[in-house]
């Protein structure tokens, strides 16, 4: 496969005037030297492989189905001559950049949708409207639909009778190769809930969602991934940072770490969320629609605070915002997730903690231990249902312990 795209070889106008304003964009927004350097790399290392996909094909017709699939499926098995970063999520940064940069002419390349981009957005639309879906059940269900369907469809029409058995099958497992069961599972459910917007739609397909295979996954299996109590001392100890944003990522992973906050929930709070005078933090409704006041702990007033003091005026209510790139703006759930794995380096933790979800369940296990109630552990997270909380029950080792049979030993 050709691994660059050769400065020789002419472009279509298009596809300049893209690449041009990326290059651009990618400067104006403050990005530093190094970062533009690899996302410059990672933007010709997908064209590159691109081009090798549709040789005759209009730069025009590129979807962000294309970058998916450069994502998820070439990248694994990459073993082109190049020098671009292989990280997902940081080719989807890049990527992200570039779907941002538009042609000096006003035309946007995205502006053509394909078959499967409009059927997207009409499955979009049911996912929102009719389901209620929280976005980021949206973006998921969207991600692995269209992927499902650029497989089978390509750049042609989406026809719904072609869809069979075999395909749905074949997709889900083939994923099971590179992901693992949970991730697997979520496949398998985004394209059970395409199914039924299809019988929703007046198509004869619902005998399709039995073809979809179940993914084994045993209810309270597995044991939530925690820090232990020294683990949390060495991370509070790694935010100490007297800089902007040191200080903003000090006070987002302090958001994590003792109210158990998703990081979404996180990137979503605004000025007006907190109530000085009584010490509280009202946390809006997100993934379970279910708004809640949480008190603020004193050590987390205290890095509000300082944050605070340093935070860059901008027209944006929202808590937490960008500095540097985007400066000012509101910053995202990836941003969260971003410090709080420079917090897990700078705090010497092993190289396989990076989620967020990490510190969520290291304050309930905290709090379960410490004698509250899954009724309280379930307020403080914003669990709907009880179900959701009995996991932690696993990790209370005292109480284990009282409701052991002794081992009668002969």
């Amino acid at each position: 496969m050709r691994s660059v795209i050769d400065s020789t070889t002419p472009r279509p106008s298009s596809e300049t005037r893209w690449l041009t304003q990326f290059n651009d964009a990618l400067v104006t927004r403050r990005l530093a030297p190094s970062t533009v350097r690899r996302y410059q790399q990672i933007g010709t290392h997908f064209w590159a492989w691109w081009r090798d996909r549709h040789a005759a094909a209009d730069v025009d017709r590129i979807a962000p189905s294309d970058v998916d699939a450069f994502v998820t499926q070439h990248l694994p098995r990459c073993r082109c001559a190049h020098r671009a970063r292989r990280t997902r999520h940081e080719n989807r940064a890049a990527l992200r950049h570039l779907w941002r940069a538009r042609p000096e002419s006003g035309h946007h390349p995205l502006s053509r949708c394909s078959p499967v981009e409009t059927e997207l957005a009409a499955y979009e639309r049911y996912l929102r409207e009719v389901c209620g879906a929280a976005p980021a059940t949206r973006r998921y269900r969207v991600r692995y639909v269209g992927t499902f369907l650029n497989e089978v469809f390509g750049d042609g029409a989406v026809d719904h009778v072609a869809i069979d058995a075999a395909a749905l099958r074949r997709f889900v497992l083939a994923r099971t190769r590179t992901n693992r069961p949970s991730s697997t599972g979520v496949i398998a459910s985004a394209l059970r809930s395409y199914v039924r917007y299809l019988t929703l739609e007046g198509l004869a397909v619902d005998h399709l969602r039995d073809a979809i295979p179940a993914v084994a996954r045993w209810r309270l299996a597995s044991v939530p991934r925690h820090l232990t109590p020294e683990e949390r001392s060495r991370l509070r100890g790694a935010l100490r940072r007297r800089d902007p944003r040191g200080r903003r990522d000090a006070a987002m992973t302090r958001c994590l770490l003792d109210l158990g906050l998703r990081a979404d929930e996180v990137a979503g709070l605004l000025v007006p969320d907190i109530d000085w005078r009584v010490g509280t933090l009202t946390v809006r409704a997100t993934k379970t629609r279910r708004s809640r006041i949480l008190p603020i702990p004193t050590g987390l007033g205290r890095t509000l605070v300082r944050y605070l003091k340093v935070r860059p005026a901008t027209a944006h209510r929202h808590l937490f915002v960008r500095l540097g790139v985007l400066h000012g703006d509101p910053v995202t759930a990836s941003v969260v997730r971003s410090a709080v794995r420079l917090a897990y380096h700078r705090a010497g933790l092993p190289r396989s903690y990076t989620g967020t979800h990490r510190l969520r369940h290291s304050l309930a296990t905290q709090l379960v231990s410490a004698g509250a109630s899954l009724k309280e552990v379930a307020d403080v997270l914003g669990h709907r249902s009880l179900d959701s909380t009995a996991i932690y029950t696993k990790v209370d080792l005292p109480r284990l312990r009282r409701v052991a049979l002794p081992w009668e030993v002969a």
